[in-house]
C-alpha cells in the first residue's frame, strides 16, 4: 500500500521546469518572441554572442547578429522574407563599431557613445547592393532589476533602452538583459521617423535541444 501510494505521488508531481543556466550557453538557448518567431542565442567567445532571431526551418527569413552581451551589436545580416524570391528580395548587412568600452548593464545607470554604421542594402533590383556609412549618437539607459517568469522559470531581468539619432535616424530599441546569465535579447524596436513599432517581447526561454 505504501509503495503504491509513493508511486502515485511521484507520477502526479509536475515535472520541474528546465531552466536556463550559464552552462547552457555553450550549446545554445532557445527563445520565442511576441511576433511568433523562434530564435537561438549561443556564446561565441568571451562576452560575444551569436544570435539568430529566426530559426524556422520552413522559412527563408534571416535575422542573424553578433552582439557583445547580446546587446551591443557588431554585425547584422537580414533577409525579411519567408520565401526565397528569384532575382532577390529586400535584405542587407550592417556592421557596427561602438566607440569606447560598452559597460555591463547595471541598475539605474546610463551610457553615451557614438556608433559608426556601415550599411549595405539590396532591394532585389538590377541596380544591385548599395553601401554607405554614417555615425549615430547613442544613449543607453539601464533600468532597475525585477523578476520575470518564462517557461515556468523565474529570472532576474534588467530592461535596457537605447536611443539612436542621426541625420536620417531616430530609433529606440529595447532589450531584456539577464544579469545571472550575462546576455540580453531584443524586445522592441520603435522607428520614430516612420511610426513603425515592433513589439517583440519574450514568451519562452529554454535550453536548446
Amino acid at each position: 500500500m505504501r509503495l503504491t501510494l509513493c508511486l502515485a505521488l511521484l507520477l502526479s508531481t509536475p515535472a520541474l521546469a528546465d531552466c536556463v543556466t550559464k552552462d547552457d550557453l555553450a550549446v545554445g538557448v532557445a527563445f520565442k518572441r511576441q511576433d511568433g518567431r523562434n530564435g537561438e542565442i549561443v556564446l561565441a567567445g568571451g562576452r560575444l554572442f551569436d544570435i539568430k532571431y529566426a530559426t524556422e526551418k520552413t522559412s527563408e527569413w534571416q535575422d542573424d547578429r553578433d552582439a557583445l552581451m547580446g546587446i551591443y551589436e557588431s554585425s547584422w545580416s537580414w533577409y525579411p522574407s519567408d520565401e526565397m524570391i528569384v532575382g532577390g528580395a529586400p535584405g542587407g548587412y550592417y556592421s557596427f563599431k561602438i566607440a569606447g568600452k560598452p559597460p555591463v548593464p547595471a541598475p539605474d545607470q546610463s551610457w553615451k557613445t557614438t556608433v559608426k554604421v556601415t550599411e549595405t542594402q539590396d532591394d532585389g533590383t538590377e541596380a544591385g547592393p548599395v553601401s554607405n556609412s554614417y555615425n549615430l549618437k547613442a544613449v543607453y539607459s539601464f533600468q532597475a532589476t525585477k523578476e520575470a517568469k518564462l517557461s515556468g522559470c523565474t529570472y532576474t531581468v534588467l530592461p535596457v533602452e537605447a536611443t539612436f539619432t542621426g541625420k536620417n535616424t531616430h530609433l529606440t530599441r529595447r532589450w531584456i538583459y539577464f544579469p545571472d546569465l550575462g546576455f540580453g535579447l531584443e524586445t522592441r524596436v520603435t522607428v520614430h521617423n516612420s511610426g513603425e513599432d515592433r513589439k517583440l517581447g519574450l514568451t519562452a526561454l529554454t535550453p536548446a535541444k
